[in-house]
């Protein structure tokens, strides 16, 4: 039975399968939005269907046990194959065969040396074009020994190392590490984050201050950059200034921080003048809070405020039921009364007197002391990459034997287990730079 574990832990299909599993897994987690709140995933699709699902840990799955047991699974298989093969590698890469072995290549070409005969000459050619030799001597011959590529027989095993790292350091950055949300009006300072998961808030040792805020845009409207000026404080005293752009974050006490979103907001309620039929009146309306019109004609509520719109400038959207009936209809009002303004519902006709606008930066804060075991497994990733497919390994052997009235038959054994093509081309150089000399 040990046997049998033994070669099901090596088998390629268990690592193919530990491949597949992992893929499944990230495409759920792709499709099923993660780490969200239970009533959202209640409304979202409905209690029976949100109660298997949670239960299943698919709402987190990539930290359920599930997904776990497969990385264990993806892990404990690169390492049996590692065991299992490694030590035959390296014993063919320290291993130096026996003349016998070059003599069975099979034979390329011969060519003739017909000049006066310079060993120093034809060591030079050669060194240039295969590398250092171990020269063997038999009976009149003597013999040049090249082994190309044995680094390469490392390379599968230098990608299970880095993987390995790689899944590590993700594991150790998915539970000593955490995410959060910190949102900031400007002027405002925190140090306070709202975590991603599990659910909660970590108050930092030091406090984060939104300086300014701003946000540029298109001709038509869609944002196309946008900053935060940031003042880092410790003890009341100003530590550090730093601008955190959209993919351009900015790092302090081992933290990151990313602009992740901005909102545009009113510093307080927004007035709007509302006009119905020849009685015209002002409303104070608080941002997503219902306002009831006079005389039970209707509510309104502020829901969204936006400082350009399609390049129109600020304007705010309303949720407008009129007499307390049927749906709330959603429209823009531009805050430029200059402008023609997009249509409105009615009977009440709504026009922006008077809001002024700030703005609410977004912040994904993160710490993640797995980061650096993730770097380092990508970079010895890529030698081992080059090793394994791009390191051609081959044999080659030079025979150098008199024939007499000094002249010498240079004989050319070699072979390659893969590259086919860059074996020829090798031959074909050799062949040219060898007549050449001769």
């Amino acid at each position: 039975m040990l046997s049998k574990l033994w070669n099901g832990l090596t088998s390629i299909r268990l690592a193919l399968l530990s491949l597949l599993l992992v893929a499944i897994a990230s495409i759920i987690g792709t499709l099923l939005p993660q780490q969200e709140s239970w009533n959202y995933y209640q409304e979202k699709f409905g209690s029976l269907l949100a109660e298997i699902l949670w239960r299943l840990g698919l709402f987190d799955i990539y930290r359920s046990p599930m997904f776990l047991a497969i990385i264990g699974l993806l892990i404990l298989n690169l390492i049996a194959c590692s065991l299992k093969r490694l030590p035959e590698a390296l014993r063919l890469f320290q291993s130096r065969p026996g003349l016998e072995k070059f003599q069975s290549l099979p034979k390329r070409f011969r060519v003739t040396w017909s000049r006066p005969y310079t060993p120093n000459l034809l060591a030079h050619t050669l060194h240039r074009a295969l590398g250092r030799p171990l020269v063997v001597t038999e009976k009149d011959s003597t013999w040049y020994l090249y082994r190309l590529g044995r680094w390469g027989r490392l390379g599968p095993y230098l990608i299970h190392l880095s993987i390995i790292i790689v899944v590590l350091g993700g594991l150790v950055g998915k539970f000593w590490g955490f995410q959060g949300q910190m949102n900031l009006r400007e002027g405002q300072s925190a140090n306070v984050l709202d975590l991603s998961n599990p659910q909660g808030h970590k108050t930092l040792d030091f406090s984060v201050r939104l300086d300014d805020f701003q946000v540029h845009y298109y001709p038509n409207g869609t944002p196309r950059e946008f900053r935060s000026d940031l003042t880092f404080m410790k003890q009341g005293q100003e530590v550090k200034q730093a601008v955190c752009r959209v993919n351009d974050p900015v790092s302090f006490e081992h933290l990151t921080f990313y602009q992740s979103s901005y909102q545009a907001v009113p510093q307080g309620p927004v007035t709007l003048e509302v006009t119905s039929k020849d009685k015209t009146f002002t409303i104070e309306a608080p941002l997503k809070q219902r306002v009831m019109l006079p005389d039970n004609q209707g509510m309104v509520i502020l829901w969204r405020v936006e400082s350009n719109v399609m390049g129109l400038g600020p304007a705010v959207q309303l949720a407008y039921r009129p007499e307390n009936r049927g749906h709330p209809m959603i429209f823009w009002v531009l805050a430029d009364a200059s402008r023609e303004q997009p249509q409105q519902p009615g009977p009440h006709m709504f026009r922006v007197k008077n809001f002024d606008l700030t703005y609410s930066s977004g912040l994904m804060v993160k710490y993640d002391p797995g980061v650096w075991l993730v770097y380092a497994g990508f970079i010895s990733m890529l030698p081992g990459f080059w090793l394994a497919f791009f390191v051609p390994r081959q044999r080659w052997a030079v025979a150098v034997q008199p024939q007499g009235k000094g002249k010498y038959a240079l004989t050319v054994y070699g072979a390659g287990d893969r590259h086919k093509y860059a074996f020829q081309q090798r031959l074909a150089r050799l062949q040219a730079k060898l007549e050449e000399i001769a």
